[in-house]
C-alpha cells in the first residue's frame, strides 16, 4: 500500500475556510498563489498540482487542510486518485457532522478571507 497522505482530520480554529475565522489573516497575493491548489468542476486542479497545506503545519512536514479537502477537494484530481488508491479515505472530501460552517468553493473563501488593502 502506497504511503498516506498527511492530512489535518478537522479544520483548525483559524482555518481560512471557517466561516467563523475573521478575514485578514493572509493578503490578496498569498490566495492568488494558491489558487493553483483548487479547481471546479469541469475545470479540475491537474494531478500534479500541490495541495492546499494547513497553514498551522511546518514546512516540509505539511499536511494537507481539513477544510480545503471537505470543501475543495473532489475538484483535485491528485486528491481523487489519492482517494482511490486508498491514500486519503473518501470521507475526507465532506465536513463532519460537527463541524463548523465551510465556504463553499475556494473563489468565496479568497474573497471573502483576503487581507483588504485600505483605500486612501
Amino acid at each position: 500500500m502506497s504511503e498516506l497522505v498527511p492530512r489535518r482530520l478537522y479544520p483548525c480554529n483559524q482555518c481560512p475556510w471557517r466561516r467563523d475565522t475573521p478575514p485578514g489573516m493572509f493578503p490578496t497575493e498569498r490566495y492568488e498563489a494558491l489558487r493553483k491548489t483548487s479547481g471546479t468542476a469541469g475545470d479540475e486542479a491537474p494531478l500534479g498540482a500541490p495541495m492546499f497545506a494547513c497553514h498551522k503545519t511546518t514546512e516540509g512536514r505539511e499536511q494537507a487542510c481539513a477544510g480545503w479537502l471537505a470543501t475543495a477537494g473532489v475538484d483535485h484530481i491528485g486528491v481523487r486518485y489519492a482517494v482511490v488508491t486508498g491514500r486519503i479515505p473518501g470521507s475526507a472530501l465532506q465536513p463532519g457532522d460537527d463541524w463548523p460552517d465551510l465556504f463553499d468553493s475556494y473563489a468565496e473563501m479568497a474573497a471573502t478571507q483576503a487581507l483588504k488593502e485600505p483605500t486612501l
